[in-house]
């Protein structure tokens, strides 16, 4: 979906619903988004290095919100100061893997 404040309200709502429980485990590489208990993980775009890159811009960083009935789902955020303004979806974890790794 892309960025506008219905697809924020929506990403909002997918927040609150998304479990904030699992077991933490240390991870391999940044491809590595742990089991299916693995919510809430800090993602970057593939590519994107703040504050290093000089091409970075609204919605290269998200939080990794799991599987839910849409699919995969990242919440995209802006820069500064990290406010949700939409999300994404993948039909699977290697298609988000594909676009997204852990920050």
């Amino acid at each position: 979906m892309p960025i506008s404040v219905q697809a924020a309200q929506q990403a909002q709502r997918l927040l609150q619903v998304t479990a904030n429980t699992g077991q933490l485990k240390p991870r391999q590489n940044r491809a590595d988004f742990g089991g299916p208990d693995s919510y809430l993980l800090k993602v970057r775009r593939i590519g994107r290095d703040y504050p290093f890159g000089n091409d970075i811009q609204d919605g290269d960083f998200g939080i990794f919100l799991g599987l839910h009935d849409e699919g995969y789902l990242v919440a995209l955020q802006t820069l500064l100061p990290g406010d949700i303004i939409g999300y994404e979806q993948f039909h699977s974890l290697a298609a988000l893997r594909a676009t997204w790794e852990l920050d």
